[in-house]
């Protein structure tokens, strides 16, 4: 029932990404004690979002579809599950948000959570439904649906990635070779067509990765392009950073469009899990961008 206290995963179910990751929070929370409330909220998700025992992965089938039709697809620049069916993974989506809008009920102390599960318990919203759309056209039509219901549509976006992400992230993870196979120099993510969460500057070499927040893929691109615009011009592009942070955590902005992505640097790609705990850490860096006059992408390709 909603409003209940959520179950927590026994220790056989919860991964060793999700211990680092609520390990590297704990330490984030002496660090860093202005987060405390979305430290704790984060903290109380890892172990329901990423729990083994109940994920569901995407049909078999599917899988082979998107690879058989990759190399056209993103030759068209199409990502690769534009259009793929997700009407198998609707009952574990929405058993999965229902835990989600129940630990966020829990935090708000509002309505507003319980009011989104319940438009998907009755069956008034379909989840999977409503993640085909966000995969074909972006998220602007569900946010409609929302505000049409009255529901909050900012905290319905969230829920929905939050939701989405420990199903997508496997599969990303098993169809990465693809796009790497054929290629995919643009700045939208090539499984599902979401604007970058962040960059990773990996390893000793420092090589240039684009991670999604919807679904975690990783794609490498040139170090010195925007993926907003795809401006290239170095006079357009420049990185901001914090005194004493300049070698972990950079932000790359782009005068010509205004974007802006956050940036950090790291041995090895982040886990699903340790992406959330990451946007955390680098919230700061929003906010240096946008005193400086910056903003995020308001459109989708």
């Amino acid at each position: 029932m909603f409003g209940s206290t959520p179950r927590k995963p026994g220790p056989s179910h919860e991964p060793l990404e999700v211990r680092e990751a609520v390990s590297r929070l704990d330490k984030l929370s002496d660090q860093r004690p202005e987060l405390a409330e979305p430290i704790r909220l984060v903290r109380e998700l890892l172990p329901i979002l990423f729990d083994s025992g109940d994920l569901v992965a995407l049909p078999a089938n599917s899988l082979v579809d998107a690879a058989r039709e990759a190399g056209e697809k993103l030759a068209r620049g199409e990502p690769l599950w534009r259009g793929v069916p997700l009407g198998a993974l609707d009952r574990s989506l929405a058993a999965r948000w229902d835990r989600v809008c129940s630990i966020l009920g829990h935090e708000r102390g509002d309505e507003s959570p319980r009011r989104l599960a319940e438009v998907v318990r009755s069956g008034e919203l379909s989840l999977a439904n409503s993640l085909e759309e966000v995969l074909a056209a972006g998220p602007a039509q569900f946010r409609r649906r929302l505000d049409e219901r009255g529901l909050d549509a900012d905290l319905g976006s969230s829920a929905l990635r939050l939701t989405a992400l420990p199903v997508l992230a496997p599969w990303a993870d098993a169809m990465q070779a693809t796009w790497q196979r054929v290629g995919w120099p643009r700045g939208n993510c090539p499984a599902c067509g979401s604007w970058p969460l962040l960059a990773e500057f990996r390893g000793l070499e420092q090589f240039h990765w684009l991670r999604c927040g919807l679904c975690s893929a990783g794609w490498q691109v040139d170090r010195l392009v925007c993926p907003f615009c795809e401006s290239r011009d170095h006079r357009q592009l420049h990185d901001l950073s914090v005194e004493g942070q300049e070698q972990r955590f950079r932000v790359a902005v782009c005068d010509e469009c205004g974007g802006f992505v956050r940036s950090i640097s790291t041995l090895a790609p982040l886990s699903p899990p340790m992406l959330l705990v990451t946007e955390l850490e680098t919230l700061h860096l929003e906010v240096v961008a946008h005193s400086r006059g910056y903003g995020g992408p308001t459109s989708r390709s």
